[in-house]
């Protein structure tokens, strides 16, 4: 069955249907000009952020030297970790050999987090530096060197878990 619609009904139907779109309690915005489109602009231009200077020295070398003193700490107590190892290798869990080893292994893995925190602390600056899109080579620099300070003691808390065995 078709329906047949006169141009005055159908405009009355759109009508209502628009009506319909436009209830309710909303403002619009209006179609005007606005005054950006004019080429005048009310507000003072945005003054550039300043960019941020680099790194004090002083920072950098209390960071180095933090990070150096926990890689010391480490290293000291590694070859002592190591002989425990040694010792608890192809022991059963539950040996003591095993026991004083993990314990070994727990306080290298404390000294680590110190070289840990000093590299989080120089990733915190870089991300700032770069943030304010001023790079500081020499943080770079050094978070490179605590960086790979890191990856040393990783690797020997690892060759120590290999000799253990797990």
């Amino acid at each position: 069955m078709r329906i047949k619609l006169t141009k005055s009904a159908a405009l009355a139907l759109l009508a209502s249907g628009l009506a319909a779109c436009a209830s309710g309690d909303h403002t619009y915005p209006s179609l005007a000009i606005r005054s950006v489109e004019r080429g005048i602009v009310a507000e003072a231009p945005v003054s550039p952020v300043p960019i941020r200077p680099a790194t004090p020295t002083s920072r950098l070398a209390e960071l180095r030297s933090a990070a150096a003193a926990a890689d010391a700490a480490f290293n000291a107590r590694a070859g002592q970790a190591e002989r425990l190892a040694r010792a608890a290798a192809g022991q059963p869990f539950e040996s003591n050999a095993r026991a004083e080893a993990m314990v070994a292994l727990a306080d290298l893995d404390a000294q680590r987090g110190k070289t840990v925190g000093a590299l989080a602390t120089l990733d915190s600056l870089a991300a700032e530096a770069a943030a304010a899109l001023s790079p500081d080579p020499a943080l770079t620099a050094l978070q490179t060197e605590v960086a790979a300070m890191l990856a040393r003691e990783d690797a020997g808390i690892v060759r120590l878990w290999e000799i253990m065995g797990s």
